[in-house]
């Protein structure tokens, strides 16, 4: 049996929630965003996962990383949290979020990305050498373990059905920009 205050403060969440205007409902607010960047996945000790990841996330190659980001945010309903330019100030690295989804984008064809700038699933696991030579061993394609821009351990693992997974192990925090929204 729920108490008198629980009730009370039930019907006074419900009752506060207000419909923002349709044009603004795709856009997340500044609160929803920082709760978005401090956000944290738990994740056992050891586990190979980066902060405030998930296990597998997907790896989208676009043709332009700014606008898939400004597509999905708004009408998705994404928020920006981390972006890597080029030195010529050109996206090459994007995650969006949406509560604890993450989703990455690659420009498409990047040589200098995991998998050559193509789409797959991004998977943390614990040890991405060991994974890699585990898949090799069962017959797998297996690209070359690379440490990433982004603070990562990873390599490309085609499996027996042809779908491609970056196969990563987080290392170290590295520090990112969060672009303006326009």
């Amino acid at each position: 049996m729920l108490s008198a205050q629980h009730m009370t403060a039930r019907r006074t969440t419900k009752t506060k929630s207000k419909k923002r205007p349709a044009a603004r409902a795709a856009r997340p607010r500044k609160a929803e965003l920082e709760r978005s960047r401090r956000r944290s996945t738990p994740v056992a000790p050891g586990s190979g996962v980066a902060p405030g990841m998930q296990a597998v996330s997907p790896y989208l190659a676009v043709a332009n990383v700014k606008a898939s980001m400004q597509f999905l945010e708004s009408s998705l309903g994404f928020a920006a949290t981390v972006a890597l330019a080029d030195h010529d100030g050109q996206l090459r690295y994007a995650e969006m979020r949406r509560g604890d989804t993450v989703v990455m984008l690659v420009r498409k064809g990047d040589e200098t990305m995991p998998g050559g700038g193509a789409a797959a699933l991004y998977t943390y696991v614990d040890d991405v050498d060991v994974a890699v030579t585990r898949a090799r061993d069962l017959g797998a394609g297996c690209g070359v373990t690379e440490d990433t821009a982004w603070g990562d351990r990873a390599a490309v693992v085609t499996d027996p059905d042809g779908y491609r997974w970056v196969v990563a192990t987080f290392k170290k925090l590295v520090p990112f920009v969060v672009p303006p929204t326009e």
